[in-house]
């Protein structure tokens, strides 16, 4: 279960964006922004994924950042259709990132959150880009009898996670999307897109990744990569003028 969650308002860039934020017992270790599932077919923060994402981030250490998309809970604007909500996001990492200059940065997101996380990823440089990336059920294509997703290539230290039987964002579709990539992907057999029965199994995978990284640095006893601040266009900056 996820502890004690804070819950704040920042500025953003068509109003404030609500934010629910959850700290680690022990020593803080980095931060991470997790973006939940589509605002118009009932994903909140506190949908069962985004709330999965958060328990393992917090247990490795980590402050966890899971905005509100637009329209949605205290945050304000209306649907965008990932364009707005991508700004939105930059603006929730510029603000996170300005609170921890000196930690390292990692993101997760589930369904419409990865689609918003890989637009965020696209845009970033190399260097302001997460030390890790974790996009389950990421959409690709065309959403059954809803909406069709153009989602950017992107690189950077990245997991894919779908299910096998995921029947709303095709698992063909994201083969397409990735094969020319080289992204690998790991599947669920069996899993639908909400991965129903399976969150033990996702956990594992999840956890497994964001370990790996910390061994290996533990291993050449040296921190990870320095941070950097992000920069967005004025319009969009949440630094105070």
């Amino acid at each position: 279960m996820v502890g004690m969650t804070e819950q704040i308002l920042i500025p953003g860039p068509v109003g404030q964006i609500e934010i629910f934020v959850d700290r680690p017992k022990d020593e803080l270790k980095g931060f991470a922004v997790v973006c939940h599932p589509h605002p118009l077919e009932g994903g909140t923060p506190q949908h069962k994924v985004p709330v999965l994402f958060t328990q393992i981030f917090t247990e490795l250490g980590y402050i966890v950042y899971r905005p509100s998309f637009r329209g949605l809970g205290g945050s304000e604007g209306t649907h965008d259709h990932g364009q707005g909500e991508t700004d939105d996001i930059l603006a929730v990492i510029e603000y996170v990132r300005q609170q921890h200059p000196n930690l390292a940065f990692y993101a997760g997101g589930f369904s419409f959150g990865s689609h918003v996380l890989a637009n965020c990823q696209a845009r970033l440089s190399e260097e302001l880009r997460p030390q890790q990336l974790v996009l389950c059920g990421l959409p690709t294509g065309s959403v059954v009898g809803l909406r069709d997703y153009t989602t950017p290539s992107i690189d950077g230290d990245l997991i894919l996670i779908h299910g096998e039987q995921d029947e709303i964002t095709l698992l063909s579709d994201l083969i397409a999307w990735a094969k020319p990539q080289k992204h690998p992907i790991t599947i669920m057999p069996g899993a639908n897109h909400f991965f129903t029965g399976y969150l033990k199994q996702l956990r594992q995978v999840i956890t497994r990744y964001l370990e790996v990284y910390f061994i290996v640095y533990s291993s050449l006893s040296c921190a990870p990569p320095p941070v950097a601040t992000l920069l967005l266009p004025p319009e969009l900056s949440t630094t105070p003028k």
